[in-house]
């Protein structure tokens, strides 16, 4: 009805407020879509959906274990884990079946409505894709500590010092495998001062750390098998010294670059 009376005003009276309050907002709505280089578009497009519907698919996987687990669960269960694999928290039955799975889909919610808000939107759009093979990471990290508490609650005899850690370490191997395509943004990677600050400082830190995460992720993998009750410790103390290495690394090519005279900010 509303077009009618638009489309009749302006046949007679060359122009209507309301189409061109109409046009306007279309206007704004395309200029309010990140553009994305043309020859990236399809592919990373299609790479990021495919991620995000396999991401959709371990959560909803969750819940169906959670449901499945639950008549082989006693009353109370263990949720949390001291850094020797010992438990050291318990709750109900219901709060420890969907306890995970509800994390997994509030994490999921999170993951995907970040982006929505970062201040490079248009160069984050770029790497999309990798974002998505993060997030599916991530869920699937969770499902892996969701499969192994139910299953270690149900009564089997597991070495959790020794599952978290390794769980951990290839998640660190794929993350870091990921790390030098991702362009420069501020929802996800190195996230420090002088990263954001210069895309040469980003891509360098990255295309460096990367690699190093990979190994850290290696070494966490081949020292759970032999560590023990010392694995997640031990685990623990192979990302600090990465994170560290990494910073130090990243800050000391900000403060070169400055130094020969490159620009410390991109304009």
């Amino acid at each position: 009805m509303t077009s009618s009376l638009s489309e009749i005003f302006k046949k007679y009276a060359g122009w209507c407020p309301m189409a061109a309050a109409r046009q306007k907002q279309e206007e704004d709505d395309r200029q309010a879509v990140p553009q994305v280089r043309g020859e990236d578009a399809g592919p990373v497009a299609r790479r990021a959906v495919t991620f995000l519907r396999l991401t959709y698919a371990v959560v909803v996987l969750a819940w169906l274990v959670a449901l499945a687990a639950l008549p082989y669960l006693p009353e109370t269960i263990p949720v949390h884990w001291n850094i020797y694999g010992q438990a050291d928290g318990f709750t109900g039955r219901l709060a420890g079946a969907f306890g995970l799975p509800a994390i997994m889909t509030l994490t999921l919610f999170l993951l995907i409505i970040l982006p929505r808000f970062d201040r490079m939107r248009v160069t984050f759009d770029d790497s999309r894709d990798i974002y998505a093979i993060v997030t599916f990471a991530t869920v699937s990290l969770l499902l892996g500590i969701e499969v192994t508490t139910l299953l270690s609650s149900s009564g089997m005899d597991l070495p959790m010092a020794t599952i978290f850690p390794v769980l951990l370490g290839f998640f660190f191997i794929v993350v870091g495998g990921l790390m030098p395509w991702l362009r420069r943004n501020t929802t996800a990677g190195i996230r420090l001062p002088w990263t954001i600050r210069s895309e040469r400082v980003w891509n360098e830190t990255h295309k460096h750390g990367g690699p190093v995460f990979v190994l850290a992720g290696v070494l966490i993998v081949l020292a759970s098998a032999v560590a023990g009750t010392w694995g997640m410790p031990l685990a623990l103390g192979i990302i600090a010294v990465a994170v560290i290495y990494v910073t130090i690394w990243s800050y000391r090519l900000s403060r070169t670059l400055s130094d020969e005279g490159c620009p410390a900010q991109d304009p």
